[in-house]
């Protein structure tokens, strides 16, 4: 066992996550699923699985947060992104119709991201804990409809009511690959993201590091706050930015930023795979 590739993702089987990571092994990986992303990293963080595929960001509603928190908190890399293009549809069980369902169930995000139609058809919603079980849900309730993807429909044996009906067609979600080692390889299309803290709070210190990329023509990505949880006022700061870590004009930049913030901490420097969704 100890020899087989073990790769954590959030189940249970059926959930987009589940979808994520069929993308990224092989027939010879072992795929373990997970209740929540913490348990994820505590047991990879224990060498109980060799890595894991978590997600990150939204394209619909941003970031994942426990995502964001366990990162900074485990010392683990990022090795990998896979941006999944994001396809919802409304299943019900075999030979129901729109007006035989009274109550729209999935996983909350799966709700936030098809508000529109679910306004629009004027049904109840209920939240659940995932889209697999939100469709086990509908197998024992005629009048429940389930938001999820194909697996979905094929492993619970529920028809297609609708597709694609989530509020924006380029809903994409951002799943990031994580292990104890970093990923050494320089692809020339990579990413690398950090987390910073500056030091105390003076105007002008967001704007004093970020000169420092544009200095060295480094282009930023993505930047966003997060609270330190160490009071009122006190921030992360989590920067994407285009470029590896071993790459020259990064380490430089990165020392430079080091030596002006109270903590720096590499997340990891990555490719990106991008798959279609089913």
């Amino acid at each position: 066992m100890k020899n087989i590739r073990q790769v954590g993702y959030l189940g249970p089987e059926g959930t987009f996550s589940h979808e994520a990571v069929l993308k990224i092994v092989d027939k010879d990986t072992m795929i373990v699923p997970y209740d929540t992303i913490i348990h994820i990293f505590e047991s990879l963080d224990n060498d109980e699985i060799n890595e894991a595929l978590v997600p990150i960001e939204n394209s619909t509603e941003g970031s994942v947060l426990v995502t964001l928190d366990a990162l900074t908190i485990f010392d683990l890399k990022i090795n990998k992104e896979l941006e999944l293009p994001i396809k919802h549809n409304l299943l019900v069980q075999k030979g129901k119709t729109l007006d035989d369902i009274s109550v729209i169930c999935s996983h909350q995000q799966a709700l936030a991201q098809c508000r529109h139609y679910i306004n629009n058809i004027n049904k109840k919603v209920h939240a659940m804990s995932s889209t697999a079980n939100a469709a086990r849900y509908v197998t024992e309730l005629s009048t429940a409809a389930v938001i999820g993807n194909r697996i979905l429909s094929k492993k619970y044996n529920l028809d297609i009511l609708e597709e694609d009906i989530q509020d924006y067609d380029n809903n994409v979600t951002r799943f990031v690959l994580i292990s104890k080692n970093p990923q050494e390889e320089v692809t020339g299309e990579d990413k690398t993201s950090i987390v910073i803290s500056l030091n105390g709070d003076k105007p002008g210190g967001l704007y004093e590091i970020l000169r420092l990329f544009a200095d060295a023509n480094i282009n930023l990505t993505k930047i966003e706050s997060r609270p330190s949880k160490k009071g009122l006022g006190k921030y992360l700061f989590f920067i994407d930015m285009q470029g590896h870590v071993n790459e020259s004009h990064i380490s430089k930049t990165l020392s430079a930023i080091e030596s002006k913030v109270s903590m720096l901490k590499i997340l990891g420097s990555y490719a990106t795979i991008t798959v279609g969704g089913n």
